[in-house]
């Protein structure tokens, strides 16, 4: 995630595909984008850079699921306490798409949809 992200705002986009090369090979191309693959054990996670920064990731959506996750851009909001944004939010109307799951050690993250249907992702670092 962006380390210059302050809470509540965007601190990242990211980009589930059916075809990771040709996502690279599009956004390469057109935007000069490059591309760091991180073995995650179960996935391959690609972190985005532009001029040094790190801004964005790609993962693929596994062959079993690619009819019901079409390819998409979501973006990330930075929350300090994941449960506690999540319960705001569904007090406000939202609906839980996915619940609070860890990313790692680095962070927790859940995605809901904002009452007119609109998907976001919450995330909350657990690194400094």
């Amino acid at each position: 995630m962006t380390e210059t992200a302050k809470m509540s705002e965007f601190c990242w986009n990211e980009l589930a595909t059916s075809n990771l090369q040709g996502a690279k090979d599009f956004y390469g191309n057109v935007f000069g984008w490059e591309f760091l693959d991180i073995d995650m054990g179960d996935m391959i996670y690609t972190k985005i850079k532009r001029n040094g920064n790190e801004f964005a990731g790609i993962w693929s959506i596994p062959k079993d699921k690619q009819k019901e996750i079409p390819p998409h851009w979501i973006s990330y909001i930075l929350v300090e306490g994941l449960d506690k944004a999540l319960e705001k939010a569904v007090k406000n109307g939202a609906a839980i798409v996915k619940p609070a799951t860890n990313a790692g050690d680095f962070g927790r993250f859940a995605i809901i949809t904002d009452p007119a249907g609109a998907y976001i992702a919450l995330w909350q670092s657990l690194t400094a």
